[in-house]
């Protein structure tokens, strides 16, 4: 019997720990196939393997099915929250790179909005041959200041992993003033872009809470006192180009309307949406965007998963 199950004990070890493969443990021990895979379930039925699942994959499933049945969503990633909001980011552009990937040989066109979460996808996507995919930047993005979350920058950094072609929204995200804005939006080669970046395959954005903290103060778009009405419009996200309420009515300030940019009903164009977002306080900006069926797909952390169901 001790014989019995040291044999037990070195497939389980080869199978879950070496990761062999049942033939490759069949052709080392001298037995067949099948009797590698009786031995394993022999290993389990006397408990000297235990498979478990882990509560929190468990709890994050559940949470999962709910947001699914309860939203009608294509699909839904939650990644548990992790205590340091940078962290969390990080879970959630890797959970994205991979769901990105899985689909890049049917993709034409990516669009990229820009932030800090959608920076963190690109930070983790894998290095690919994609020639067919264009990245269609889908907000303006020149500025001296934070670069690297720029959707133009965004763009081009996963154009070079992807080995895709870039294309560039030469204009900035927030414009000094309205008049320069509307000359900026009124040029071909901006129309151009704009026009290719509602007509996206998939896009990944980010969504915000600006009662809860401002990716453009953080940029150094924004003043106090654009910040303060911002607050009294009742505005509880932004996305892209575009301040809404609880309704998921669009709130115009003196600050959107220099933006440069997609809104919510180029949203609405776009084949299928990726909305990516962590912080319970995002829980708001993400349920407005739901009453508007313009998310397909949500990749989100377990605060703000929570605060859905």
């Amino acid at each position: 019997m001790k014989s019995r199950d040291e044999n037990l004990i070195k497939v389980a070890i080869y199978y879950y720990e070496e990761k062999k493969t049942q033939t490759e443990i069949a052709k080392e021990l001298g037995i067949s196939r099948p009797t590698v895979s009786k031995m394993l379930n022999e290993a389990i039925e006397k408990n000297i393997v235990k498979i478990t699942v882990h509560p929190h994959l468990y709890d994050n499933h559940k949470l999962r099915q709910e947001i699914l049945d309860k939203y009608a969503l294509e699909s839904v990633i939650v990644v548990n929250s992790t205590g340091s909001s940078n962290a969390t980011k990080s879970e959630i552009g890797q959970a994205c790179a991979y769901f990105v990937e899985e689909k890049l040989p049917d993709l034409r066109t990516l669009g990229i909005g820009w932030g800090t979460t959608v920076y963190e996808f690109v930070n983790a996507a894998h290095y690919s041959n994609c020639p067919q995919l264009s990245i269609i930047p889908l907000m303006g993005g020149v500025s001296l200041s934070e670069v690297a979350h720029h959707s133009n920058h965004l763009a081009v950094t996963i154009a070079q992993k992807y080995r895709a072609q870039s294309h560039l929204l030469y204009a900035p995200a927030i414009a000094e003033t309205i008049e320069v804005k509307n000359a900026l939006v009124n040029s071909h080669v901006v129309q151009c872009i704009l026009s290719k970046g509602r007509n996206v395959d998939l896009a990944i954005i980010g969504v915000g809470n600006p009662m809860e903290s401002l990716t453009y103060r953080d940029m150094g778009y924004i003043t106090k006192k654009e910040e303060k009405s911002i607050i009294e419009e009742q505005a509880i996200g932004d996305l892209l180009a575009t301040f809404y309420d609880k309704e998921g009515n669009t709130v115009e300030t003196s600050l959107s309307q220099r933006m440069i940019g997609h809104d919510l009903n180029d949203v609405r164009r776009m084949k299928e949406v990726v909305i990516l977002a962590n912080g319970e306080e995002k829980a708001i900006s993400i349920k407005a965007l739901l009453k508007l069926e313009i998310i397909d797909h949500l990749i989100i952390d377990t605060e703000i998963a929570q605060a859905l169901v």
